[in-house]
């Protein structure tokens, strides 16, 4: 009886696992993403770096403001970026030789930015072929082979096309082998490729070709349905538009409208069928806003899922920012409608992160259909700096050890002409950072210049 009893309790055991493995599960939250990029970028210098105590500071420095910058609002990643390519290229004066931290250095480094654009291709090549034979994760590699690729192709020139096809193939390869890996997060999967078939979206051919390698893996052998339903619904978008193209609408053929709409149908049923499997995957309704945007539903169909992503994960930036796009005035909202959102960022108790930083991206966006003086005019109407001001403070007490975002909030200043809000600003930078990244700035000249306005004022 008592053996009866053990394998009864092993059995009911055994089907526990199972149910709780089927189990749905919420995203991975902005923490877990930081979290993973930080293991497999200093971990993997830990284990394949040639390390030295003359630059193994620097190095790390350089790969922790990579992994941040994987996470961060746009203002932020540009500043992280600065960062990381200011440490990874002290650690490379000093000696460091190894592929990952040469690659943050060739990308982001002020001295490779300032080559010229040849010297530069070469030095993404070498950095990306480098990384791509060395024992970093999968997920790493594509990253460099996806920079690469664009940069090199950036002039379109057709006698650099079967290095950048190479490069292009090798991206794939590199996201397909990192699908496979059990502990990557679901979003920052999603992420990257998105981030590919934005690359390859006027490619058909390489595009489908993409799609069907990664569409395979995550179909098969430990199937990852969920991450499947939005890459294949983040494809069928980008192959939407590549339908219908990016001019105005009364320049699309009815066969262009009639595939753009076929296509934006699929995506849709995609998300709907990943939010069957998972409703926890605050991933889902964040894309699923866009393809609101492309289906011209009306704004309570869009609420509906922004409701939804930000009750699943109340840091939500991407879903934000993808209702935002949905406000603007050349879509289907305004100048007020864009306002009051980021308005409500900021007040709303239930929000929190990065979120509150949208008011100020509201008039960033605006401020992007505008050119000349007009462009600049906006940054002095009277309700701007308020607003501008209100967001970046409520981000302060939403994350309170941060700091790199005083460089947009600055910069904001400047544009604004509140003299002594950027000469606080960079008050706080200094005590922060050793030197200010001028890089951030425009460079030291142009900085120098932003210093000497400010101070005659």
């Amino acid at each position: 009886m008592a053996k009866q009893t053990f394998w009864a309790l092993l059995v009911l055991c055994a089907l526990s696992s199972v149910l709780v493995s089927c189990v749905p599960k919420h995203s991975a939250t902005r923490e877990d993403r930081l979290k993973w990029n930080l293991l497999t970028l200093t971990n993997g210098y830990q284990q394949f770096g040639g390390k030295n105590s003359k630059w193994d500071a620097d190095a790390i420095q350089a790969l922790t403001d990579l992994g941040r910058t994987r996470v961060a609002s746009f203002d932020e990643a540009l500043v992280l970026s600065d960062l990381a390519g200011d440490a990874a290229e002290t650690a490379v004066s000093a000696g460091c030789d190894d592929p990952m931290v040469q690659y943050v250095k060739t990308r982001y480094g002020p001295a490779v930015k300032a080559r010229p654009l040849g010297e530069r291709q070469e030095a993404y090549r070498v950095a990306a072929s480098n990384l791509q034979n060395s024992a970093y994760a999968p997920f790493q590699k594509f990253h460099a082979n996806l920079a690469a690729a664009e940069l090199i192709y950036v002039s379109r020139n057709t006698n650099v096309w079967p290095l950048v096809r190479q490069l292009r193939g090798d991206a794939v390869s590199d996201l397909n082998l990192a699908f496979q890996d059990p502990t990557l997060p679901e979003s920052e999967a999603y992420t990257a490729a998105a981030a590919l078939f934005e690359l390859l979206q006027h490619n058909l051919y390489q595009l489908t070709n993409a799609y069907c390698q990664l569409e395979t893996t995550l179909t098969g052998t430990g199937a990852r349905p969920a991450l499947a339903a939005m890459v294949k619904a983040d494809f069928y978008l980008k192959y939407a538009w590549l339908a219908r193209g990016h001019g105005w609408a009364n320049q699309v053929t009815p066969e262009a409208w009639q595939l753009f709409r076929e296509r934006l149908g699929e995506a849709e049923n995609a998300l709907n069928r990943g939010w069957s499997l998972n409703p926890y995957d605050a991933q889902i309704p964040t894309v699923m806003i866009s393809i609101c945007l492309g289906q011209e539903k009306p704004r309570p169909e869009m609420e509906k899922w922004f409701a939804r992503a930000m009750q699943l994960d109340p840091d939500n930036y991407p879903a934000a920012r993808a209702k935002l796009i949905y406000l603007l005035p050349q879509w289907y909202g305004s100048r007020d409608d864009l306002l009051a959102f980021g308005r409500q960022c900021v007040a709303s108790t239930n929000w929190g992160g990065r979120v509150p930083l949208i008011l100020a991206d509201a008039h960033s966006q605006f401020a992007s259909t505008l050119s000349g003086t007009d462009w600049q005019d906006y940054w002095a109407q009277p309700d701007v700096w308020p607003d501008i001001q209100a967001s970046y403070e409520r981000y302060a007490q939403c994350a309170p050890d941060a700091t790199s975002f005083r460089y947009p909030y600055a910069l904001y200043a400047f544009r604004c002409r509140q003299w002594q809000a950027f000469n606080d600003q960079l008050k706080i930078i200094r005590q922060n950072d050793p030197a200010i990244n001028a890089n951030y700035f425009g460079g030291a000249e142009a900085f120098s210049n932003m210093l000497a306005q400010a101070s005659s004022h």
